[in-house]
């Protein structure tokens, strides 16, 4: 609630029971935040998309590798929250303000058999499988934190592609904000 609001509540509640300022506004703050607390208007809880991994052609070393970065099937996903996703695998983190989704759509790019988190020309691929991607347009770009995972570097990001194990129900979740919309 603005300031203003907040005031003129405050002096409305003066004129009606007669009590000074700061015991008017801190009764109307109160109100505020008892209704904040009501059922119902909590917002939801974030739910979480797990990564897609696939195991065939997973060698020992690359499976230990991911185990030892705190990666691999059941480690890596997507929570998605009321205003912005958090990205997860291995050692890379990224996190999305929903607002800055502009679109989100099931892909079917080719990615060559690369899986991992692989960044090039505004385009970030964050996979452990060829299937069951999502792809999302980001606007205005974000840009990446610097870890192992991006070189140390802060690479620029365009469009987000996702392999998950439900792309639907992502791409659900996602369509049921205002700022974004299926392509």
């Amino acid at each position: 609630m603005p300031h203003d609001k907040i005031r003129s509540a405050a002096r409305a509640r003066m004129a009606q029971t007669g009590e000074p300022y700061a015991a008017a506004r801190r009764a109307v703050l109160g109100q505020r935040q008892d209704a904040a607390g009501q059922p119902g208007s909590q917002p939801p809880e974030p739910r979480l998309f797990l990564i897609r991994y696939r195991q065939a052609g997973l060698d020992r070393p690359t499976a230990w590798f991911d185990t030892l970065l705190g990666s691999g099937p059941g480690r890596s996903g997507v929570l998605v929250g009321a205003d912005q996703l958090r990205v997860r695998m291995g050692d890379f983190r990224l996190t999305v303000p929903r607002s800055r989704v502009r679109s989100v759509a099931r892909s079917h790019a080719d990615l060559h058999g690369t899986t991992g988190v692989h960044i090039s020309h505004g385009r970030l691929l964050v996979n452990g499988a060829p299937d069951g991607l999502v792809e999302l347009t980001l606007d205005p770009p974000l840009r990446t934190g610097r870890g192992l995972s991006t070189l140390f570097t802060r690479a620029r990001v365009n469009t987000l592609v996702l392999s998950l194990d439900d792309p639907e129900g992502f791409v659900g979740e996602l369509t049921a904000s205002p700022g974004a919309r299926a392509t």
